[in-house]
């Protein structure tokens, strides 16, 4: 087979833009969901671990030290295909979610704890002194300071949640990875679809570090 001119490659990646489209879309609504449940989760692993709940610690240090110490995409393997031993199917779109919001749960956390600890003891202090109990002074006065601070941080986490959820591909899902696997193998065109998968994802990252940094100069926080 005669090999396809560049014009001619590129002409059939520009009539795959909608395909495209349609797969950014899809890991941007998995990206965001999984970012409101790493948060979510994070912070309550947080709250255990700085209130020292002695039922619950063990526990979410044993969470914390999994999840950081083993591949995401063994996690992905795992709650895909591993739980199918025990009946348990989820579809690939459930499975990335959770996938993503339980391994970047486990960075949040650490990102949330050290922020909370930075917080100088007098404030806990002055604040137990006016009557307050522990979750009163948490909600009050050090989350709001400490989610202030972890800005920087965890924003930078949220990018690697988007760049992390192509390997949500492995299993299935149709986000934008996927479709661009699946047209580059359909067409036979490789480098110039793999250049386009590149630029998707950089201009999505740079839309989220423009995000990150309107919210720095909102905030007056001293940029990373």
């Amino acid at each position: 087979m005669a090999k396809m001119s560049l014009d001619k490659e590129w002409l059939i990646i520009l009539h795959s833009l909608p395909v495209l489209a349609e797969g950014a879309l899809v890991t941007l609504v998995l990206s965001f969901a999984a970012m409101a449940g790493a948060l979510f989760l994070g912070l309550a692993i947080t709250i255990v671990r700085v209130f020292k709940i002695r039922s619950l610690d063990r526990t979410v240090r044993l969470y914390v030290s999994f999840f950081r110490g083993t591949p995401l995409l063994v996690q992905l393997l795992i709650l895909y295909f591993g739980l199918t031993t025990f009946h348990i199917i989820l579809t690939p779109s459930t499975a990335a979610l959770l996938g993503l919001s339980l391994h970047f749960s486990a960075y949040i956390s650490e990102i949330f704890r050290a922020t909370v600890l930075s917080i100088n003891r007098g404030q806990w202090e002055a604040a137990f002194s006016l009557g307050m109990t522990k979750v009163q002074t948490l909600r009050h006065i050090i989350l709001p300071q400490a989610m202030r601070i972890s800005i920087p941080p965890l924003w930078n986490s949220f990018i690697d949640v988007l760049k992390s959820s192509s390997l949500a591909s492995v299993i299935t899902v149709p986000e934008l990875t996927r479709q661009i696997e699946e047209q580059s193998a359909a067409h036979f065109i490789f480098m110039p679809y793999f250049i386009t998968l590149a630029l998707f994802y950089w201009v999505m990252v740079v839309g989220m570090s423009q995000i990150q940094s309107w919210l720095e100069e909102k905030m007056h926080i001293p940029g990373m």
